[in-house]
């Protein structure tokens, strides 16, 4: 290097590649831990290029802040001095337009943003180099000298190149860091998932005459749609079915909270209507305001073949009896919406050969190519067809239906569940 002071910089190349085949093997053994990296970086730089000091600062977008990462040679007191702006220090336009900053002194450069701190530490002259990611500047490397110095052509290429490899380093271990992080949630979710799946796998009902089964498939790996069954006293089983708002883990949470709060209620209240508005109390009290979910909710008493219900602002759950289609509307609002929610109930009379479907919207959203929805007539016709069959094998039928209406290049993707009851006699 050549120097405007009798200082003793390195000035052979064979000096400026041993720093860079250091930080090379450094990278190699990091072991992705970017603090301790970019400190080692910081300490070979001015170890064996003889400069006072080295620092490397990443910059936070969102406050323009070059927040230090690593340094070398300096005081503590100097590297606290106060939040360091690119706006308003040498750092502007490395991070505007990647160009290489040197200040010859410090003492008289307006660029610096804390010279007379600077200068107190013994800073005569710096140089900052960007570090580049796809020719942005996203952090910079400063050297520093303690005696006035212009950084030759070579100089500036020598400590670019550690600046690159710096950036690597921090490329690197971001993506290390992110795919950890996909990892660690990838396995929540998996704990998630078999949670929600043991929620939902209990145990079928057994109703003399009656045949009842229930199908959830989440379009992620937790979905927003429960299904729900309450075993109560004098021969009444609780069934619920609901769609909150939203997808993967805050959909499950939700979920979670209104069937803990649903089972909480109708095993201690009988009047459906009392059951559901608490239900939508605590929902409104203990959720988000963009938070709601929708439910159906009905009791059936196995010894007289009634079936009381309550329709919280869901899709409408139909009763075939011959040929007749019976829509189970009467409720009221979808719950979580407002504190005081009024609702209804109404008893229907089960009887022999009637086919009971309730189900989410995920059945009638889905879209083929045409950008058609299945809708409620396409799910009626189907369910007309198979009529016949136990209800397992009908939502067997109307999957595959599905299946072939949907478009394998549609975006849209939603949870899909239902409960199917059959009388038999």
């Amino acid at each position: 290097m050549s120097t405007d002071s009798q200082k003793n910089y390195p000035d052979n190349t064979q000096e400026q590649l041993s720093v860079l085949d250091a930080i090379s093997d450094l990278l190699v053994v990091s072991s992705f831990d970017l603090d301790n990296l970019l400190a080692e970086i910081c300490r070979l730089t001015a170890y064996k290029l003889r400069v006072k000091a080295c620092t490397i600062r990443l910059l936070a977008p969102e406050t323009g802040e070059m927040v230090l990462r690593a340094a070398y040679g300096l005081s503590t007191q100097y590297l606290t001095k106060g939040p360091v702006i690119a706006a308003k220090s040498s750092f502007r336009e490395v991070i505007d337009s990647g160009k290489v900053t040197q200040i010859f002194d410090v003492s008289r450069d307006t660029r610096l943003q804390y010279s007379k701190e600077a200068i107190a530490e013994g800073i005569c002259s710096q140089l900052v180099v960007g570090l580049l990611r796809d020719g942005q500047a996203t952090g910079a490397l400063s050297v520093f000298t303690d005696s006035p110095y212009h950084f030759t052509e070579e100089e500036v290429h020598t400590f670019q190149a550690v600046a690159n490899q710096a950036a690597v380093a921090v490329h690197l271990a971001r993506l290390h860091q992110e795919q950890l992080e996909i990892q660690r949630i990838e396995h929540e979710l998996a704990i998630a998932a078999e949670i929600q799946k043991k929620l939902l796998s209990t145990q079928r009902p057994q109703i003399q005459g009656m045949d009842i089964f229930a199908w959830n498939r989440p379009c992620e790996e937790v979905g927003g749609d429960f299904y729900d069954f309450i075993e109560l006293p004098d021969a009444n089983l609780g069934i619920a079915i609901g769609d909150v708002s939203g997808k993967g883990i805050p959909a499950a949470l939700l979920v979670s909270t209104v069937r803990t709060v649903l089972r909480v209620q109708a095993e201690n209240i009988y009047a459906m209507c009392e059951v559901i508005r608490r239900v939508n109390r605590t929902l409104y009290q203990d959720s988000r305001r963009e938070d709601f979910a929708t439910l159906f909710y009905g009791v059936l008493n196995s010894n007289e073949r009634i079936f009381t219900y309550v329709n919280a602002g869901h899709n409408y759950p139909f009763l075939l009896r011959g040929d007749e289609l019976i829509e189970l509307k009467t409720g009221g609002m979808p719950l979580g919406w407002f504190y005081e929610g009024t609702y209804e109930e109404e008893a229907i009379l089960m009887m022999p050969g009637d086919l009971l479907i309730i189900y989410t919207d995920g059945f009638t959203e889905v879209m083929n190519d045409n950008e058609e929805l299945f809708g409620e007539n396409r799910l009626y016709q189907v369910i007309r067809e198979h009529r016949h069959l136990a209800p397992a094998k009908i939502v067997e039928e109307l999957d595959n239906a599905i299946t072939q209406f949907e478009s394998a290049s549609s975006e849209y993707r939603d949870d899909r569940t239902i409960v199917v009851i059959k009388v038999n006699r």
